[in-house]
Order: C-alpha cells, then sequence, then structure tokens
C-alpha cells in the first residue's frame, strides 16, 4: 500500500506494507524479489515495516524475465518436452533434428498467444507455403490432427496454448442442364486451427479458417478484447535481413548508434558512422560517398537486423535460429557481448540455437566471469525415441571445463 501521507526518504517514494501479506503472488514475489536483491531495510522498530523505493519495485518487475520455463505437447517432432531454469540470453544447441527449431517455434506460438496465423507463418520461414487442408497437420506430432498442441509457459505471467484442428462439411446440390449430368453432389470443405488461450486468469480463443476450395483464403478471428503485450521477433536461419525500423529509430531517438557502428566493425574496422535515409541504411567506410548496409554483405545485413531487433523487443522476447549462419568464428565472442549488452539495456529475453561449437565458445568468452554471467543460460537438447525433447542445463563453468579438457557437448 502507498502511504497517503507521503513519506519520503532522500526524496524517494516509498512504498510499505505490514506483513504478514495477503495471499496474492504479485505482492509475494515483489517481496521476494527485493529481499533476494537486499534492497529491503528491515525496521523492527517500526513494527516490522518493510520500506520498498518505487523505482526498485517498477525495476524488479521490468527485469523479471519473461519466460522461465515451458512445456510442450504433441508440437511438430516434440510428442513431450519440458525446459526450465531459462535466463536472459539462452542458447539451445545439439545434433540436427533434435528439436531446436520446433522449441523456438513453440516459445514464438505462445508469445503471440491471441494469433492463429502463426501457426502458418512458421511453416512459411521453412520455405513451406501451401494452406491445403492436409497441410495443416505438419504442426501436430506424427500428423495427427486429433491430438491438440499444448504449450505451456511460467514467467512473468502463466500462459497456457491448446491449438486444435477442425473440419466441417456440406453439401450442395447444383443442377446444371447444359451438362450431361444433370444432377451432381458437391462437398463443401472449411477447415482450420481453433487456438484456445490462457493468460494467468483470463480465456479467450481465436481461431482461423479456410475454404477447401481456395486454400489462400484465410479467415482470421481474433478476440477482441485482448491486445498481445510481448513483442517477439522469430529470424529463422534463412530471412531476408530485414531492418527492425521500430528498433532502429529507437537506437537513434536513444542516440545509441554506436551501438549498430560497433557491431559492424566486427566485419568491417572501417565504419566510422551510418545514417538512415530513403528508407535504408547507408554507412560510411572511407569512402567518397556513403554506401548501403547491403554492400557490406550477409553479415553485416544480419549484424544490423539482430541489433535492430532487440531494440524492437524491448521487454520482449527475441528468437535467433543458427545464430552463427553468415559469421565467422573470430566474431562470435565480440558479438555476443554486443548482443548480451543491448538485451540487458532493453531487457530483451534471447533464445537462439546452434548446432556448432564456435557460438558456443564465443557465449563462454563472452560471459564467463563477466557480470552477466547468471543471466546465461545454455542446454543440450536430445531427442529420446519416443520422441521426447530431453534438455540437459550447461553452466558456463560447465562448458568451459568440457572445451578444456576436450569433451564434446554437441
Amino acid at each position: 500500500h502507498q502511504s497517503k501521507t507521503p513519506f519520503r526518504q532522500n526524496k524517494t517514494p516509498i512504498y510499505f506494507a505490514k506483513p504478514p501479506f495477503q495471499p496474492n503472488e504479485t505482492a509475494f514475489w515483489f517481496y521476494l524479489i527485493m529481499r533476494l536483491q537486499k534492497k529491503i531495510e528491515t525496521l523492527p522498530l517500526t513494527e516490522c515495516l518493510f520500506l520498498l523505493p518505487l523505482p526498485s519495485i517498477m525495476s524488479a518487475m521490468q527485469t523479471r524475465t519473461m519466460f522461465n520455463q515451458i512445456e510442450i505437447n504433441s508440437f511438430r517432432g516434440i510428442s513431450h518436452a519440458f525446459v526450465k531454469d531459462f535466463g536472459q540470453i539462452n542458447l539451445f544447441f545439439g545434433k540436427n533434428n533434435c528439436g531446436k527449431s520446433s522449441l523456438l517455434e513453440a516459445i514464438f506460438l505462445i508469445s503471440g498467444i491471441s494469433n492463429p496465423s502463426l501457426a502458418f507463418n512458421i511453416n512459411f520461414v521453412r520455405e513451406y507455403d501451401k494452406t491445403r487442408l492436409g497441410d495443416l497437420s505438419f504442426v501436430f506430432h506424427d500428423l495427427k490432427t486429433d491430438r491438440p498442441i499444448v504449450i505451456q509457459t511460467k514467467g512473468r505471467e502463466e500462459r497456457k496454448l491448446d491449438i486444435s484442428f477442425f473440419e466441417s462439411e456440406e453439401s450442395t446440390i447444383k443442377l446444371d442442364s447444359k451438362t450431361p449430368n444433370m444432377l451432381s453432389n458437391i462437398k463443401k470443405s472449411n477447415y482450420g486451427l481453433k487456438f484456445s488461450a490462457k493468460v494467468d486468469n483470463r480465456s479467450f480463443n481465436s481461431q482461423i479458417t479456410l475454404d477447401d476450395n481456395n486454400p489462400r483464403n484465410l479467415i482470421n478471428k481474433l478476440p477482441g478484447d485482448y491486445t498481445e503485450p510481448i513483442k517477439s521477433i522469430y529470424l529463422p536461419p534463412k530471412y531476408a535481413f530485414a531492418t527492425s525500423i521500430e528498433g532502429l529509430n529507437k537506437i537513434i531517438q536513444n542516440k545509441d548508434e554506436q551501438f549498430i557502428v560497433d557491431g559492424l566493425k566486427l566485419l568491417e574496422h572501417r565504419v566510422s558512422d551510418f545514417v538512415f535515409a530513403d528508407g535504408e541504411i547507408l554507412v560510411d567506410v572511407g569512402l567518397c560517398r556513403r554506401i548501403p548496409v547491403n554492400m557490406l554483405g550477409d553479415g553485416a545485413r544480419k549484424i544490423v537486423s539482430l541489433l535492430t531487433a532487440v531494440y524492437h523487443c524491448k521487454n520482449g522476447v527475441l528468437l535467433i535460429d543458427e545464430i552463427s549462419n553468415g559469421f565467422h568464428h573470430s566474431v562470435m565472442c565480440s558479438l555476443w557481448k554486443i548482443l548480451i549488452d543491448a538485451a540487458t539495456k532493453n531487457n530483451t529475453q534471447i533464445f537462439a540455437t546452434t548446432h556448432d561449437a564456435d557460438s558456443i565458445k564465443g557465449l563462454r568468452d563472452a560471459a564467463l566471469g563477466s557480470e552477466h554471467q547468471d543471466k546465461i543460460a545454455s542446454f543440450k537438447l536430445l531427442k529420446t525415441q519416443d520422441d521426447h525433447l530431453e534438455a540437459l542445463h550447461y553452466s558456463l563453468e560447465s562448458i568451459d571445463y568440457s572445451f578444456n579438457q576436450a569433451i564434446e557437448i554437441r
């Protein structure tokens, strides 16, 4: 409760509550976070009032990661998965076809819990753009559409998403005197996906419907009373390096242009600045005129895309599939340092995948022993014979030990 009589200590607004707390989860977590961060002062002479500076409460609320754990059932090649202890920066590694991309896609779906079109978008980024009746089964485990997909997460809030397939048919009679067949029986099929969602104690439904005669005609029905608060971007391995204009504008407004320059210098040391004009980024590399960033190659475009996406997803989630694609192994440590710093400043939770050792080593070198070490979580993903996805949590110390002992961890 906020004091009705302004109570200030060094001109800082104070919140205070008298224990024991009422059974309110939010109040409990604020209390616990403050205790862990040693930001609560206990004053026994004032009836054990706990003084909580308002900025500390807001900071604790904002820096709590969006997702702490996820449970997945019947999605793509995963029959069941449970992964916990996420950090602000998360790296998944493992063999090909072990479920890395599917795990990112599941996080993406639950981040846009009210938008059923995302179930099609995750196929589009895999370069499969068909939406026929049978194509919807590709997001279901073993192509069995009678088993709903269930994704649940805990973190800043509790979320649950059930995705189910539906199909309806109607028979129509068509009479045509100009054809030999005077009577024909035509079946018209409508099909689609239904999203049954729950965020904390709030439930809502949405669905997307298609016509079998015109699979490209999508009707998206969204809940009218829910607005998704999470900003999330999913960057697949083969993406168009599209710069987030919103993220770029925020960088310029906050005078953080050097953030982009430092990233580009990883690949081209002559970069001294950039400008954004006519919808494109022009960089100065010491020539007689600025050149489009595209001329520096795919690596430069990907760096700009990554960094602007971090800003776009402020207080949200950024998903990066195969983070090392397009980069030489020598830049991975510096790239991770820039990403970690940007994610910390913008409170962006990052989930990335890789299959190469250089990405893992780069993360170790960037964070081990640093002030950001506790924000890092890495997981080796293994798929069992019954398609259960197991996640082995590796600390940076254990990764360091494994590489020093030449132990294969991928």
